[in-house]
């Protein structure tokens, strides 16, 4: 059975921006396009099974790249599968920080 996909506020945030960035250019958007179908079917394929990721430091938080220029941090419930962060590979990897749940 698949999961219910749920994004973050931040990460709807950074998904209009990657998507603002390949379509700035008429000759991106194939990219654009290509990007989209990537995303959708690796939100498929995590749905049906949450630990297809990888396993980050921070449990039951796990990543998988959908993208060679991004990649996509998630937390898995029994119900549903949250998207944390759509992180753009180009940018330092020490400026990632980990949201933590709310209690």
């Amino acid at each position: 059975m698949d999961k219910e996909v749920i994004w973050s506020p931040l990460a709807k945030k950074e998904l209009k921006e990657a998507f603002r960035i390949l379509n700035l250019k008429k000759e991106d958007r194939p990219k654009s396009k290509a990007f989209y179908i990537q995303l959708q079917n690796t939100l498929y394929r995590i749905s049906l099974n949450p630990f297809f990721g990888q396993p980050t430091e921070v449990a039951n938080i796990r990543y998988i790249i959908p993208h060679p220029s991004y990649t996509l941090f998630y937390r898995h419930s029994m119900k549903k599968i949250e998207i944390l962060v759509l992180w753009d590979n180009k940018q330092k990897l020490g400026e990632l920080k980990v949201i933590q749940r709310k209690e």
